[in-house]
């Protein structure tokens, strides 16, 4: 067991006084401290740090071996994670997403969920449209929001609101609440598999080979669609192309032109990417293959940017020479809420790639990456490759059952009790989970623990509408 160093400690109520489940394998190694009564997830470091620090809950399960039931749970913040949280719908993933971006962001009011944190960027994916309400305290005019507020008071928490945060809405879709901001995509930002994966063409096919021409002639210039199907229209660009091919191709990129999706002066780094703000991206109205096509973009330019930056400030410290005059965030937080409509596996996904290449590079340059959804199965498992911390839900069907576990970056527990009965099958134990517990898989600890997610301290958007 690994002491955590001195520091000071809030102390959070317990919503529960026992837990139901006993676990029979023990933990031979964690971050786990008796003295605060603590266990720190993904600790990068031999020594766990009392500061950077991010408030996930508490452990729900006792042991024979150790029992850290009640413990506090925390997430240390100071290294980049991968993290990828599973489990049915209603079962706590999305409510998992609000609780990690209050833990890294800015809140109007200091609160004991973050220990010495700095604010992290991050930028939220939200394919739903449920997230707007990280800018709000729960509202006790809402009975859903009244139960969140009496949860809080179970934990010893206040509401709160994160006051540095920013709404996003494509051009062509309505503001949800008045005073988000459009956005667009720069089509010079589009890569030909883009294209291609969009309008459903084959890259070596005539209808391929005139988008790749046209882009190299367009490359290194901000252009917009409508100067693309003019270049298409050129009949001197195309000696020996059929019209027939050409104009086919003319019609679906004048349907995205109508959409007003992408213009030459669309979303830039800059734009996403502030020191402490959390950009929240709404895409519901999308399709799913225009939501990982912006998934894709905004990775990509992420992932460049900020290589570029963290390996400049690292050639000029090795040198001895001043650091860049451009400051950038440290670190940065991409979260994707049903991830699997944005990458999925056999589906077309701008997106696969982009990620891929983030999770795999994207430790260097500070990145940090959190999946969540509901068909475990249907995540491409090239993506999944660097996990090291999983938050499983409860699941239902074998095969989402058997991909989450796959991925948990430690050993699952091989015997539980519970009302009398003893569990030797973890896909079972993931089918008895209540909504807020989660069985978490961290590659510093030899098993995975069972942990009640504590609630948030911002409005939840995630409930079921009443009837």
């Amino acid at each position: 067991m690994v002491a955590m160093k001195k520091g000071s400690n809030h102390h959070f109520r317990s919503p529960f006084d026992s837990s139901p489940y006993t676990v029979v394998d023990p933990v031979v190694k964690s971050s786990f401290s008796a003295r605060t009564n603590s266990l720190i997830l993904g600790c990068s470091k031999p020594q766990a740090s009392s500061s950077d620090l991010a408030y996930i809950g508490k452990v729900f399960e006792s042991s024979p071996s150790t029992n850290m039931l009640g413990a506090d749970v925390w997430l240390d913040l100071s290294f980049p994670h991968v993290i990828y949280i599973t489990g049915t719908r209603g079962s706590g993933k999305s409510f998992d997403l609000g609780v990690l971006v209050e833990g890294i962001s800015e809140l109007t009011a200091k609160s004991p969920v973050q220990r010495d944190v700095s604010p992290i960027a991050s930028i939220l994916i939200d394919t739903q449209n449920q997230f707007w309400t990280l800018k709000y305290p729960p509202n006790p005019d809402i009975p859903e929001n009244m139960e969140q507020i009496d949860a809080l008071d179970r934990w010893g928490l206040e509401p709160n609101a994160l006051s540095n945060v920013s709404l996003w809405v494509p051009y062509g879709t309505e503001k949800l609440l008045g005073d988000e901001t459009y956005f667009s995509i720069r089509p010079r930002d589009v890569e030909l598999d883009d294209w291609c994966l969009l309008l459903g063409l084959e890259v070596y096919g005539p209808q391929g080979h005139i988008i790749r021409s046209a882009l190299t002639r367009l490359a290194g210039s901000d252009f917009d669609i409508a100067e693309l199907i003019e270049d298409i229209r050129q009949d001197s660009n195309w000696s020996g192309i059929a019209d027939s091919s050409r104009n086919a191709l003319i019609y679906k990129l004048q349907d995205y032109s109508d959409s007003k999706l992408f213009s030459k002066s669309g979303l830039a780094f800059e734009e996403i990417v502030s020191p402490g703000r959390c950009n929240v991206f709404m895409l519901r109205e999308l399709r799913d293959v225009d939501k990982s096509l912006v998934t894709a973009i905004i990775a990509r330019l992420v992932f460049r940017r900020m290589g570029e930056y963290h390996t400049r400030r690292k050639l000029a410290r090795f040198r001895g020479h001043p650091l860049p005059s451009v400051t950038l965030p440290s670190r940065v937080w991409l979260l994707i809420d049903e991830a699997h409509v944005v990458a999925g596996q056999g589906t077309p996904s701008p997106a696969r790639a982009a990620l891929i290449e983030y999770v795999k590079r994207g430790r260097d340059a500070g990145l940090s990456l959190v999946l969540a959804t509901q068909q475990p199965s249907a995540v491409d498992d090239k993506i999944l490759s660097q996990v090291n911390l999983t938050l499983s839900h409860r699941l239902t069907f074998q095969s989402d059952v058997a991909a989450a576990i796959s991925r948990i970056p430690t050993k699952s527990i091989a015997q539980m009790r519970s009302g009398g009965a003893s569990v030797g099958d973890f896909g079972d134990m993931l089918r008895y989970l209540d909504a807020g517990d989660c069985f978490v898989g961290d590659h510093a600890t030899s098993r995975a623990i069972l942990v009640k997610v504590r609630s948030r301290v911002t409005a939840h958007g995630g409930y079921s509408p009443g009837r």
